[in-house]
């Protein structure tokens, strides 16, 4: 289904009511306008849950505070995409000692071991054991200012108090109908009359309020201990899930050393393993040998490269990367310029490459999403958290609100450093990104999309590096897809081809390849919240294919 737009006046009129300063640089060529403020900003996938970053900000807390409000928050808004029985990873930079850290959320398997040849799409054996909770509260803890109860204060409100069901959670309500209908808890949240909630309806979920302040009040034991964590454990029982109480007590979010690499003089700063920040390096070192920039923003022979350059990065996807845990995972070696300059050899221009067909471009799910934070002192935050599917596995645990992941899906029965074991934290391709220059910081963004959002990110960090654009220009500029060669005839890239000139199309088509095009800007190619930092402002970029917004002051 194709998603209906942002509510635009709705963000508009929120920053409004937040009395915000902010200066808008309005720019012909973008759908929102771009945000424009001085001391502080948050993008988020909804204007609620920036709305609650922004007022902690104001509050006086920094960005790391702002974002577990914003990530708190977000998880009641968008339930579709994230929550606290999901998972993420976090990315920041903290100016006064110039440092960057990443915090490793990814949900787990349970310890208890499974005979499963396959994991399902839905129900109890698909859900991993969440690290929301524990991630967040860790952030918190050694780099936040503020306690728990602060920053969880804005999420329990909207849970209680409710808010107005957009187009974008109203579709994606109705598309996951049917998965939902055979769970009664999750249905009394996105069905409490039996019909899904439709736009302008509002959506409430005071059980989860109610579980957000046991959160509150207890810490993460809160969520991992006690009567939460049993009423988690007695369904996953009582519906053949693999978790158990003990694998709840025992889930730790870790702080993790970021992958890093440069692209043009500019330091990239993502998530390292499990997840996919070395794919974007890897992808950007290799594209550094070329000119992209005479080529044009448009023109095939860009979009050619690109899908080659991808191709070649998921190569390693599924063959290299796992769980620093439980395998040896060469970051250095993968996001070095050497290992991309020897990849990026077999490239030709003029030609398509055959062999790099491993990658299924259907193996990963849509449901993610992206925050990016910024504070009056210079700290970075990019926020990256999802529930695998949307509404992941379709459970909720009865009397808790909380809506529980698909993650072990994304073991997805490969052999090697992908395969599944007990304890093990599955891949994904979440990279929360933070870019410097100089020295000093020069952006924060990230995106949802599942195996589109290295090739999303790609396209924006050279939007932003080698076509200078602004955060929002760069975010709206069209999109392509294709990390899949199967040769002349056989290989489709998929774009927003409705966005490029028709000879972009038949030129693509000259060189072999079978053009999906999507009409005008789509849900399907991500959903990109992010920063810059340029001339002493900020400039705020939110995606109108989801319902982001950028508030400042």
């Amino acid at each position: 289904m194709k998603m209906k737009k942002s509510l635009i006046s709705m963000a508009l009129v929120a920053l409004l009511i937040l009395g915000g300063a902010s200066a808008y640089a309005q720019k012909a060529a973008t759908v929102i306008p771009e945000v424009v403020s001085k001391t502080g900003m948050v993008a988020a996938a909804h204007p609620l849950s920036s709305q609650a970053g922004l007022a902690i900000l104001k509050a006086g807390g920094n960005a790391i505070d702002a974002a577990v409000a914003t990530a708190f928050a977000n998880g009641v808004v968008e339930p579709n995409a994230n929550g606290i029985g999901g998972e993420g990873y976090i990315v920041i930079y903290l100016k006064a000692q110039n440092k960057v850290t990443s915090i490793d959320y990814r949900s787990r398997a349970s310890f208890n071991p499974t005979t499963a040849a396959k994991w399902p799409a839905e129900g109890q054996l698909s859900v991993a054991v969440p690290g929301t909770v524990a991630g967040l509260a860790k952030a918190l803890q050694e780099y936040g200012t503020m306690s728990l109860a602060q920053v969880l204060a804005p999420a329990i409100k909207l849970a209680e108090d409710g808010f107005v069901v957009t187009p974008t959670l109203a579709g994606v309500i109705s598309d996951n109908y049917k998965r939902a209908m055979p769970n009664k808890a999750l249905m009394a949240i996105i069905a409490p009359d039996g019909l899904p909630l439709e736009a302008g309806d509002v959506y409430k979920n005071p059980d989860l309020a109610k579980t957000l302040r046991k959160i509150a009040a207890e810490g993460t034991d809160g969520f991992y201990k006690g009567e939460v964590a049993k009423a988690i454990a007695d369904d996953m029982k009582a519906n053949g899930g693999l978790i158990d109480e003990k694998d709840l007590a025992q889930y730790k979010a870790i702080e993790r050393e970021p992958a890093t690499g440069t692209y043009r003089g500019y330091d990239i700063v993502s998530a390292p393993a499990p997840v996919g920040g070395f794919l974007l390096i890897e992808s950007l070192n290799m594209i550094e040998n070329y000119d992209i920039k005479s080529w044009g923003f448009d023109s095939a022979k860009k979009l050619h490269l690109f899908s080659e350059v991808l191709a070649r990065a998921f190569d390693d996807y599924y063959d290299v990367l796992g769980d620093p845990d439980y395998v040896d995972v060469p970051m250095k070696a993968l996001t070095s310029k050497g290992y991309a300059n020897a990849k990026a050899a077999s490239i030709k221009i003029d030609s398509m490459t055959t062999s790099y067909d491993k990658i299924n471009p259907n193996s990963e799910h849509w449901s993610t999403t992206h925050m990016s934070v910024v504070d009056k002192d210079g700290n970075l935050v990019a926020l990256t958290q999802t529930l695998s599917s949307f509404f992941g596995a379709a459970v909720a645990v009865p009397g808790t609100g909380i809506i529980l992941n698909n993650e072990m899906g994304n073991f997805n029965g490969k052999k090697g450093t992908s395969a599944y074991a007990p304890g093990k934290r599955m891949n994904t391709t979440i990279a929360p990104t933070v870019i410097m220059k100089d020295g000093k910081a020069f952006a924060t963004l990230g995106t949802p999309g599942a195996m589109r959002i290295i090739p999303t990110l790609t396209q924006i960090v050279t939007n932003l590096i080698d076509y200078g654009m602004g955060m929002q220009e760069a975010i709206e500029a069209p999109r392509m897809y294709c990390t899949y060669l199967q040769g002349p005839g056989k290989t489709t890239i998929e774009l927003e081809g409705t966005l490029f000139p028709a000879k972009t199309l038949d030129d693509l088509k000259a060189l072999g390849y079978k053009v999906k095009s999507y009409e005008g800007r789509d849900l399907y190619f991500g959903g990109v919240q992010g920063i810059i930092l340029k001339d002493g402002a900020l400039h705020g970029g939110a995606d109108p294919r989801r319902d982001g917004a950028v508030y400042g002051y």
